[in-house]
Order: C-alpha cells, then structure tokens, then sequence
C-alpha cells in the first residue's frame, strides 16, 4: 500500500495493527529520517528496549542471512509485538539482500512490525514493488520540498507572526533553504524562534538569520559519487544545476570530498585502521559523515584516488578553456567516477 508523506503518520495512528512493514525512502532522506522519528514517537516505541527492538543495517544481513528471519520470529516478552528497525540508506541493495528481505517478510509470522529506512530506491526496484503490491506493507515515497512548498511555509510563518514582506523577498530567501525536510525544519523552527522574541525584523537581519544550505546537494553528490551510486549522483548533480551551482563549484567540491579519502586511506598505510584514521583526520570528519566515509575508503585505494583527482584538475582546465561544455564533461566525469567505485563493491 502506497501512502502520501504528509498522509504517514494520520494513517498508522489510526490503523496501527493493519500492517507488518514500513518503507521510507526517497530522494529527501531528510523526511525520510523524520518520519522514522515521528513513527517511533506515534507508535510509543521504546528504542531503549534490548528484550524487544532490534536493529539491524545491511551489513547485518550480509554477514548473516538469517539473521533478520531469525529476528522476526522470536517472540517477544516485553511487548505484543516484536520491533526491527533496518537502515538500508547509504548502500546500493543487491539483489540477494532484497530477496532476503522480501522473503523474511513474507513469512507466516503474524507479531512483528519492521521499519525500514533507505535512500532513492527508484520506483522500479524490487523491494518497493514488492511493499506497494503487498497486503502487510506500507510504502512511503519521500520526495524533496519543492520551491513553492518552502515558499508557502516562509509565507505562513511570517503571517502568523504579523510580518509582511514581498514576494520578491521571499523567494529570495527561499533559495537558501534546503530541499531535505531536516534541514528546512531547522531552519523554519530559528525564524519562528527569532521572530517570536524580537521586535526588529528586517530583509537584512532574516538573510542573516537563515543558513544558507545551498552545499547540501553538492555533499550528497560527492557521497553518492564516492560510494558508486551512479542514479543519484548524477540526480544530485541535476540538482546542483538547478540550484545554479557552477560545475567548478561541483569540481572542486569533489576534490575537496576525495582529498579526505585520500588522507585516510595514507594513515591506514602507515598503519592505523580506518575508524582510527576517520576519528583522528585533521579537520575532523562531522560524525554523521563518519560512516559514509568508512564505507568509501574500503571502495577505493591511492592509485585510483590518484586517478580522480588528475581527472578532476583536467576537467577544470577544460572547463575554464570555454572550449567545451562544463556541464557535459562534468557529467560524464561523475559518471567514470561514481561507476569505477560501483564496480569496487564486492557482490
């Protein structure tokens, strides 16, 4: 069954024992991570309860198949249901891993409720099919905010708050908010904040105030690029164009993401490990960017790192030439790349 995002949590509060399985996914994994949030907080979901939550990443179910069936159908003792959380973000599923998955949950197992959280899948992809066709399952498309929807929301926050100001201010600042929920959440909440408990208001001090989240496609691309998720990456890179981000400002954000890679996987060949060399990078790492950047390092050695970063100054200099397309030989830059890392992960 196939339920709107903003449809979500109305749904599950009122039909809380008609389903078995939920997928999030989607593009704006901000509202991905939110509405696992919001679902835990409407289903009164102790996370903290070891006797009857679980959670597993794809990881888990690699290194032991069984492992998630075996999770589902033991009983729990403090609960009328058994709880799994799966994170599935951040990888490209293979088929074995989403045949488990599908078969682990097509179990005649009746208690259990199993909420999986996973990145632009694609309408085409085996396990959302196979979660929209079923009886027990719930899919939740998660698509970015679009430029009217923050637009509308700046407009309702500064009406409910007696401020108005043009249309041409507004989409003005608009364009510093993010299309990933998380991110725009933050920032609607600080303009709610500031306009409550200030009498000053103006164009000047609201610009200010707001963060400019511009970077935020530019980082998932140089992820999604590094971690060989060919589709979303060049998604992400769409998005940069879209957002009037130049290629150059995409180059040099990519050798800026493989120079941190690159300093890693130095210290791990003068003999540290790769969580010691992560924790210790100077300037650090932001620890919600500490498992991405585990997961790429063990994608890529020096030599092939080498390779990208040679081809990324080429393509700087062949952009700035004005000879050829920036926007095609960055494309197909992203493309080289985001494959030559997809064909490092093992099957």
């Amino acid at each position: 069954m196939k339920i709107k995002s903003e449809n979500f949590l109305k749904f599950v509060h009122n039909n809380s024992n008609n389903f078995k399985f939920i997928l999030l996914y989607g593009s704006n994994i901000g509202l991905v991570n939110l509405l696992f949030n919001n679902v835990i907080d409407t289903l009164s979901i102790d996370v903290n309860d070891p006797f009857n939550v679980s959670k597993f990443n794809a990881q888990n179910l690699i290194d032991n198949p069984y492992v998630f069936i075996d999770t589902i159908s033991t009983f729990s003792m403090t609960s009328d249901k058994r709880i799994i959380f799966l994170d599935l973000c951040n990888i490209i599923p293979k088929k074995d891993l989403i045949d488990n998955i599908k078969t682990s949950l097509s179990s005649e197992v009746e208690n259990y409720l199993v909420i999986i959280k996973a990145d632009n899948l694609g309408t085409m992809n085996e396990l959302v099919k196979f979660t929209q066709d079923s009886k027990n399952g719930i899919l939740v498309p998660c698509y970015e905010e679009t430029p009217n929807q923050i637009k509308l929301e700046i407009s309702n926050i500064l009406r409910e708050n007696n401020y108005k100001f043009s249309d041409s201010f507004i989409l003005h600042l608009s364009t510093k908010f993010s299309n990933d929920s998380s991110i725009n959440k933050m920032e609607f909440d600080k303009l709610t904040n500031f306009l409550i408990n200030n009498k000053e208001v103006t164009e000047t001090i609201l610009l200010n105030l707001i963060t400019d989240n511009s970077n935020v496609n530019l980082n998932k691309l140089s992820n999604f690029c590094a971690i060989g998720d060919v589709k979303n990456a060049l998604f992400f890179y769409e998005k940069t164009l879209d957002s009037s981000i130049s290629p150059i400002v995409v180059i040099r954000t990519m050798v800026k993401h493989f120079k941190i890679i690159e300093k890693v996987l130095c210290a791990v060949q003068d003999g540290k490990d790769i969580e010691d060399a992560i924790n210790n990078i100077k300037p650090p790492i932001f620890f919600k960017d500490k498992p991405l950047i585990s997961i790429q390092s063990k994608l890529w050695n020096l030599a092939k790192i080498n390779l990208i970063l040679k081809r990324l100054s080429d393509i700087e200099i062949k952009s700035k030439s004005g000879l050829f397309s920036d926007k095609l030989l960055c494309a197909q830059l992203i493309l080289s790349t985001s494959v030559m890392a997809k064909n490092a992960i093992k099957p």
